[in-house]
Formats: structure tokens, sequence, C-alpha cells
């Protein structure tokens, strides 16, 4: 009777023992599909890492068919490598318009800095064709005379003028283009051919000899008009 008891004790024990390590093996697999989950969705980045304290530019346009001067569009944005090196994509943009949307030849009108997210719809809402050239790396004194020219616009100290015709105003090529110490001179061009110009202009302050940044490609690349 006693043996039988102790037998009894011990197959008890037994299932406890397994039952223990079969709960513990669960709770392992959860645990490591919870951290997988985590991972993925939280995915280091430190492959970026090597993009801290650098920065770089886009040079944009746009133009509608036939590519009549008050269709077309320059502008510019900047990034921060410290901010691109923590996944996070926040352009400074240069994109300057009359305040009323309206382009008007000949005349001033009060002027508005528009950010790249509007300017990409207003492009897509008028069916423009878009082009980009960069990521360019760039020195941190192009990209602090970029955040100079921001607050600017900013300042309510310009007007926008399509043709510069008084002191004090500019249009969008100069807006974007003539922010280095050296003369910039776009000639008559607008649409894509004008923003060109400002690549070249801005080409001798390009770092690694002007060749895009892939990596920085990736993050900043715009998928196109969503219809």
């Amino acid at each position: 009777m006693g043996d039988g008891s102790s037998f009894s004790s011990l197959l008890r024990e037994h299932r406890v023992v397994l039952f223990s390590a079969g709960r513990l093996q669960k709770l392992i697999t959860y645990w490591f599909l919870a951290v997988s989950a985590v991972v993925v969705a939280f995915p280091a980045h430190s492959g970026l890492s090597s993009l801290q304290n650098r920065y770089f530019l886009v040079v944009w346009a746009y133009q509608g068919a036939g590519n009549p001067p008050r269709e077309s569009h320059t502008f510019l944005t900047v990034y921060r490598g410290d901010d691109l090196a923590k996944g996070r994509v926040a352009p400074a943009t240069i994109s300057w318009f009359p305040a009323t949307g309206v382009v008007h030849l000949v005349g001033v009108d009060r002027g508005r800095n528009v950010s790249l997210r509007k300017t990409l719809a207003i492009a897509c809402e008028g069916r423009k064709h878009v082009a980009t050239w960069g990521p360019y790396e760039i020195s941190s004194a192009l990209y602090q005379r970029a955040l100079a020219r921001i607050r600017l616009l900013e300042s309510g100290r310009i007007d926008y003028s399509a043709l510069s015709l008084r002191r004090g105003s500019m249009n969008c090529i100069e807006a974007a283009g003539d922010i280095t110490n050296k003369p910039f001179h776009p000639l008559m061009s607008w649409g894509h051919r004008a923003s060109r110009a400002v690549v070249r202009h801005l080409s001798p302050f390009f770092k690694d000899g002007g060749r895009i940044n892939r990596t920085v490609a990736r993050m900043v690349r715009w998928n196109g008009c969503q219809r």
C-alpha cells in the first residue's frame, strides 16, 4: 500500500514537472515571438548611423504640358543626416509662390513659402510632370544657407515676382538657387531647365563628387501622384 502511494505521488510530481517544462517552453516561444514582432515593428537604424553629422539636398521641378512659364515651378529640399539616421524624413523646403497661388508674369505679389507636401499636392492636382535631381551630400555651410533663405522668405520682407521686377522680390528659381556667395544667372529658363541650372550652380558645393547618395535616395524617394 505504501509502495502504491509512493508511486502515485511520484507520478503526480512527474506530471507537474512535465507540465511546468511544457508551460516554460510555451512561455519562451511566446516571448521569442513577441520580441521578434517588436524588432520587425521597430527596425534598428544602426545601418544609417553613417548619415550622422551630414547634410543632403534635392532639387525639384514641375512643369505643365508645353512648359508655359506660369505652370512651372522650381523648388528645393534639404535634410539633416541626424534625422535620417533615426529614420525620420523631415525636409526643410524652399518653394516660393505668390500668396494667392496664382502666378502673374508681370507684377509683384506677396509671397509664401510652401511645404514639400503642399507643393507636390499642387503639382498632382494640376497634373504636372515632376522631376528631381539628387539627393546630393552638401556641406553644413550650404545647409545653413538654405535654412537662412527659408527664414528670409518667411519673414515677410520678400515679395514674389516672376520677373524679379523690384528690389526685395524674387521668383521661385532665384529663391531656391541663389543661396550661395556666387552670382546665379539662370537666364531665360523655367521648369525642368531652370532646375537643372540650379543644380549646376550648386554643384561646386556638392560632396562625394556630386554622386547621388543611394541610401538617402531610398528614404526620400517620392512615389508619384496617387490617382
